[in-house]
């Protein structure tokens, strides 16, 4: 029985008990009974009737939650098709600039009039770099744009998890962070769509690099937890603010510099996963790390 349910059922058992008082107290007083059982009675009444007020208090508080929620995710909707036009539209001038800018270069390297000289060459350099990390932010806006359903298969998560990590290993090469592997030597099988959890735990793990900076601990971790997989991403970096925690899922905020991050990577993140049922949880204290625990049903029953 669902908490509603039961919800509903001790209501209806109120009022029931209500009206059995009721009744009975009409008999005592029939039967000469008066003032005590009338005082009894309003007792009884006033405490009926407090329950249901609670209880259509408690119902108003959720149906206004819910409410929210539905404006949120109406909002998040109609934000995330307005943001992939714009990146479709942003997307072929930056492939332009990219032409344009390998044509110059090619131009000054076989031109016997002009020169490619260190400082233009530099400059060329500093404007692909640009374009192209815009290139991944549009990118990045279509992806949140396009609403695939997921395309469920058994995988093996601590498989999963192994492969990613042997790309974690490359990244931290040469800095001096350790990558704890805690993670079953048997198989967490689960009904999911793999390439989506890829790019999720491979965004999670970037986050945690980065946050360690060049030296620092991360602890990747996956567990049977009820009917679900519990991966955690744990890092002894700089934190979050507890200030910044309910906002590091909107789109475009970010802790980083402009440098590192966009502020897309965390949204789509969760959305995937909310996509495939399951859930990211934040525990984050500045100065002593952040722990992401992502969630994922052993069976995805809903998009």
């Amino acid at each position: 029985m669902s908490a509603l349910e039961v919800r509903e059922f001790n209501i209806l058992r109120h009022v029931f008990f209500g009206l059995a008082l009721i009744g009975a107290v009409g008999s005592l007083i029939n039967a000469g009974y008066g003032t005590c059982v009338e005082i009894i009675a309003a007792v009884a009444g006033f405490s009926l009737l407090g329950f249901i007020l609670q209880e259509l208090q408690r119902a108003r508080r959720r149906s206004l939650e819910l409410e929210g929620q539905l404006v949120q995710l109406k909002r998040m909707n109609s934000f995330d098709e307005m943001s992939a036009g714009i990146a479709h539209e942003i997307n072929n001038p930056l492939n332009i600039i990219m032409q344009e800018a390998e044509i110059i270069r090619g131009s000054l390297e076989f031109s016997e009039s002009c020169v490619l000289t260190d400082e233009i060459d530099e400059s060329l350099a500093v404007i692909m770099a640009q374009v192209r990390r815009c290139s991944e932010v549009t990118h990045k806006l279509l992806d949140m744009g396009q609403k695939r359903l997921p395309v469920t298969q058994q995988v093996d998560i601590n498989k999963l998890l192994k492969g990613l990590l042997a790309l974690v290993d490359e990244e931290v090469g040469g800095k001096k962070i350790k990558v704890v592997r805690d993670i079953p030597s048997g198989a967490l099988p689960v009904n999911t769509d793999p390439p989506l959890l890829r790019q999720v735990f491979l965004n999670l793990f970037k986050n945690a690099i980065q946050a360690v900076g060049h030296r620092g601990e991360i602890v990747i971790s996956s567990r049977r937890e009820g009917g679900k997989v519990v991966v955690r991403v744990a890092d002894n970096g700089c934190g979050i603010a507890e200030d910044k925690l309910p906002h590091i899922f909107t789109p475009f905020f970010t802790t980083k510099s402009s440098e590192e991050g966009t502020g897309i990577g965390l949204a789509v993140s969760l959305r995937i996963i909310n996509q495939l049922g399951g859930n990211i949880d934040v525990e984050s204290s500045v100065g002593e790390g952040t722990v992401f625990s992502v969630a994922i049903p052993t069976d995805v029953t809903r998009s």
